[in-house]
């Protein structure tokens, strides 16, 4: 007799990034420091949020790999249907601008 246990989750919300630590770091603000902050912690934002997408994903196939029942629509329809494949393009250019953030960033910090 196979045994089943039941898992109920519940999505937690990160705290978004505040950089107050990088903030610290920097030489007194300028209006471009601030737009790149503001643009780093947003980029942060979208690939935590895009991350949990994507893995959301692969907690649904393996859902449906370990039912019983599933059927070959279910299977079909993971498959083909709105995958993963567009939000990981998207988070390699999210992950794109924030590299080249914090190279304007690490730029502006004092040894």
């Amino acid at each position: 007799m196979r045994r089943q246990i039941a898992v109920a989750l519940r999505e937690v919300a990160s705290p978004p990034a505040d950089l107050a630590g990088l903030r610290q770091r920097l030489p007194p603000e300028s209006d471009r420091d601030a737009v790149v902050l503001d643009f780093l912690e947003d980029d942060l934002a979208e690939a935590r949020g895009t991350l949990a997408e994507v893995s959301r994903y692969v907690a649904d196939v393996e859902a449906a790999l370990d039912d019983a029942a599933v059927g070959r629509d279910r299977l079909l329809g993971l498959a083909l249907g709105r995958g993963p494949l567009e939000r990981i393009e998207y988070l390699s250019g999210v992950l794109q601008n924030l590299r080249r953030r914090l190279v304007q960033v690490s730029s502006r910090i004092e040894r």
